[in-house]
């Protein structure tokens, strides 16, 4: 077994054999990436194309993404298999700070490790891990935190089923499943976490503690339509505190870049963390901007609607819904989020159910909706009861010291 950095190409050159190495490595990364997720939600709603994880990894200006891979040496004159690799993940804070200083760069880097079943519990993920880790130390950073899909708990709700790969371990499935009936508003208790799954096993072996506790959920849209239109309906909130709802896909509009970069800059800041480390990020123009055009690159439509204050002009809460060309089938809720001054009038609601109903309209391929909220956030899970979310699967945070 050899462990190795990867030199990321500028791009995938796939029109000639052989391929270049460096496209023909990541190509690797990329199925194996693919592997794991389809082994574990039983469907494909969770691929990335090489081409918009190269992208995701190249073009943020906010996120430095590199990979450590292991290889298991082939005979012949077939290149070396990759067998797991660590994706390093380094957020950075660009410019400076709203008092004119130089912003403070995070303590914290996230790192996710895939191994492919057939060399599990042999050390590979080890030894990917620990380079990786290496690595963010070497770079400043304190706290590593990573994310998994633990356990489903309702696959009939993603049409989920065992996926089998002929000829492998893989001929009996993967997918880890606890129960059949989540409840209707999961809580946050430890409890919920599948500790024999191999993601829990892993982190906790490793020294990675459970930080918080999230919850997947999913909205059939094909039964969607109905409860959309009766939040929307049923509500009177634009109109009785005085709010116009602005709707958009793609890049926001230029009155209204300012307060949105405002909005998302208060994301950061103000989304339940439980126990993990926060660092404060600065927002303006131009770092929305860039980061529309790291979402174009990546392959990402964005569906916002947000809701502007009439007596200032400014937004006061948004709700958006990302989208990707090669997965028609499936949608990803981004942020919801409403101004502390904006609260308790039921916004969150109307604006998610508004969005909602954009999709419809917009990509009426769309099959299903997920969504990840923290579960201590009961607001927002019940804004996701009342639109027809179901919780589907734990989605814990691990969080290590170094």
């Amino acid at each position: 077994m050899r462990i190795e950095w990867l030199d990321l190409p500028d791009t995938l050159d796939q029109t000639r054999l052989p391929m270049p190495p460096t496209t023909a490595d990541f190509l690797q990364v990329t199925q194996l990436a693919n592997l794991v997720t389809s082994l574990f939600w039983g469907n494909n709603d969770f691929y990335v194309s090489p081409e918009n994880q190269l992208a995701g990894a190249t073009s943020r200006e906010d996120v430095r993404t590199s990979y450590v891979v292991a290889r298991e040496p082939l005979t012949g004159d077939r290149p070396d298999r990759i067998i797991a690799y660590a994706a390093l993940s380094l957020p950075w804070e660009p410019g400076v700070s709203t008092d004119g200083q130089p912003t403070a760069q995070p303590t914290t880097a996230e790192v996710h490790v895939a191994v492919h079943p057939d060399f599990r519990r042999r050390g590979v993920g080890t030894a990917v891990l620990r380079e990786a880790e290496a690595e963010a130390v070497r770079s400043g950073r304190s706290v590593l935190q990573s994310w998994t899909d633990n356990a489903l708990v309702d696959p009939a709700a993603v049409g989920s089923g065992p996926v089998f790969v002929s000829g492998t371990s893989l001929e009996t499935g993967l997918t880890p499943v606890v129960g059949t009936h989540p409840p209707s508003l999961p809580d946050a208790g430890r409890d919920r976490i599948r500790w024999q799954a191999a993601d829990a096993a892993f982190a906790a072996a490793h020294g990675y503690e459970l930080a918080q506790v999230e919850w997947t959920s999913v909205l059939d849209l094909r039964e969607a339509a109905g409860a959309a239109l009766l939040a929307e309906s049923g509500s009177g909130v634009a109109e009785e505190h005085g709010y116009d709802l602005v709707v958009w896909e793609g890049a926001c509009p230029e009155g209204d870049a300012e307060s949105m970069a405002g909005l998302l800059g208060r994301m950061a800041a103000e989304a339940p963390a439980a126990a993990l480390e926060r660092v404060a990020e600065h927002w303006d123009v131009p770092r929305l901007r860039a980061e529309e055009r790291a979402r174009r690159e990546m392959g990402l439509s964005i569906i916002t609607t947000a809701a502007r204050d009439r007596s200032t002009g400014r937004l006061v809460g948004h709700s958006d819904i990302e989208t990707f060309a090669d997965l028609p089938q499936a949608a990803y809720q981004g942020n919801t989020l409403v101004h502390p001054e904006h609260r308790g009038r039921g916004l969150a609601v109307l604006l998610k159910a508004v969005n909602v109903s954009q999709l419809l309209r917009l990509k009426p391929e769309a099959e299903r909706l997920y969504t990840w909220n923290a579960a201590e956030n009961g607001a927002i899970l019940r804004a996701n009861q009342e639109l027809g979310f179901v919780p589907v699967s734990t989605h814990p945070a691990w969080q290590k010291r170094v």
